[in-house]
């Protein structure tokens, strides 16, 4: 239970970062239309590109935060496992390590759906502030088009940066406790006991 406490108020705060996102994006749409439109786009994608780092490396801090007290309850149930005589022992040891696992992939799979969250609520956002600009300025069409390209595509490899990031620092803690568990000594009579295959 304590894991998941830890997760749901990580979730918390990463969902509260994607709203923040969505306010930047609406402020980026009323303000769209002043007078000169080309240069207002610009600084508006630029506010959305730094924005959209901004907040993929927050949900990468949370990440970094919330891994290391999930390897220390790992380390908990292998130091537990093995000492453990008892079924009821090596039982409360591998649900230990169970939960920190369980808890792990639910960490990475709501950090990476933040992630791709946010990378959906800023294309809208540099998608709207683009044909605001190209209805408001015909003219510049082509460098409107262009400039939009170019933030969707600095939202985009930060997306898959801080995705890849966050899968590996996951990953390897995961893979640490499968390696615990694999190590664990357990008689084919206690496996049975623990229900386990």
């Amino acid at each position: 239970m304590f894991y998941f406490a830890i997760n749901l108020n990580k979730i918390f705060i990463m969902k509260k970062i994607v709203l923040s996102l969505a306010v930047i994006g609406g402020l980026v749409f009323t303000s769209c239309k002043k007078d000169a439109a080309q240069e207002n786009l610009e600084n508006k994608l630029d506010s959305i590109t730094e924005k959209v780092e901004d907040t993929l490396n927050v949900v990468k801090e949370e990440v970094a935060e919330t891994v290391p007290t999930l390897e220390a309850k790992i380390k908990e149930a292998e130091e537990e496992l093995k000492k453990a005589v008892t079924v009821e022992e090596k039982q409360a040891a591998t649900k230990k390590l169970n939960d920190a696992k369980s808890a792990l992939a639910t960490l990475k799979g709501e950090a990476l759906s933040t992630t791709e969250e946010v990378k959906e609520q800023a294309t809208a956002a540099v998608n709207k502030a683009k044909e605001t600009t190209k209805t408001t300025v015909k003219n510049t069409e082509k460098k409107v088009e262009k400039k939009a390209n170019e933030a969707l595509n600095k939202v985009d490899e930060k997306t898959k940066q801080i995705n890849n990031e966050v899968k590996q620092e996951v990953n390897n803690t995961i893979d640490k406790a499968k390696k615990v568990e694999n190590k664990a000594p357990q008689s084919q009579k206690l496996k049975d006991a623990m229900g386990t295959k």
